[in-house]
């Protein structure tokens, strides 16, 4: 299946040290593409393995140049760097008919690259936020499609979507989130815990619909607007170091 015209891929202003040398992310020709269904609202999810033909490369860019930093206005558990654009340009041109078909109901699709940077998970249990134990979304709006490229070994857990019990939403959107916002905090605030921890599972408040195994250069792509929350295995050690920590690429893009 294909579009009329050609796709078109549009970069945003990305902060990024230009005179870095020549990385390779060119794309797997043997990759392969899983599409599942996941929760009541039958959400889709794309799993590509092998995604990268170096996937090396990632590594080797996420310990040289800029540093990972952690950014006090973002809810993420750890560390953060920007990414060359190229990297999810790259990406998403190879998988712009899967993108089109799974998200899209338009004959064509535009793309506009919003972010893409590398996180290493470094907050131990003791160091999170409330809202940082419970499943999140990065956005209502249901044409933003995030992305995760798992850069690191299975044992640091991959990515579950939830159900909130007491709305029984899945997903939010501009009306949802007026009732859930308020409704949510007044439950973690009820639930007079003084600790918290990585959610991993069907608790009190939210049923696990789906998890997806993190697997060494498998990436996921989703609607950015789906509860969904990193299975954070903090036994496995969250290293700063990229080699040996939760490394991910993540991309945010947003499509026509």
């Amino acid at each position: 299946m294909q579009s009329s015209t050609s796709p078109n891929v549009a970069s945003p202003t990305i902060n990024y040290v230009a005179s870095e040398p020549h990385y390779d992310f060119s794309i797997n020709p043997d990759l392969t593409v899983e599409i599942i269904y996941v929760g009541q609202e039958q959400e889709p999810v794309i799993i590509v393995d092998d995604l990268l033909k170096v996937p090396e490369t990632l590594i080797q860019y996420a310990e040289a140049g800029h540093p990972f930093q952690k950014d006090a206005k973002d809810f993420y558990p750890g560390i953060r760097k920007p990414l060359a654009p190229v990297y999810a340009e790259n990406i998403y041109r190879h998988l712009m008919e899967a993108m089109w078909t799974v998200f899209s109901s338009k004959l064509t699709v535009n793309i506009k690259l919003l972010s893409s940077v590398l996180s290493l998970t470094t907050n131990t249990a003791k160091d999170l936020r409330p809202i940082q134990s419970v499943p999140h979304f990065d956005s209502y709006l249901p044409n933003q499609i995030a992305g995760v490229h798992y850069l690191c070994d299975s044992k640091f857990g991959g990515t579950s979507f939830y159900r909130h019990r007491k709305t029984g939403f899945e997903t939010m959107d501009a009306q949802r989130i007026q009732e859930y916002a308020p409704l949510l905090k007044s439950e973690v605030m009820q639930s007079n815990r003084t600790a918290f921890d990585y959610i991993n599972g069907d608790t009190e408040l939210f049923a696990r619909t789906a998890s997806i195994d993190a697997k060494f250069n498998r990436a996921i792509f989703y609607r950015s607007n789906i509860l969904h929350s990193g299975n954070i295995q903090t036994t496995a050690g969250l290293s700063d170091n990229p080699r040996l920590g939760r490394l991910t690429a993540n991309t945010l893009i947003a499509i026509d």
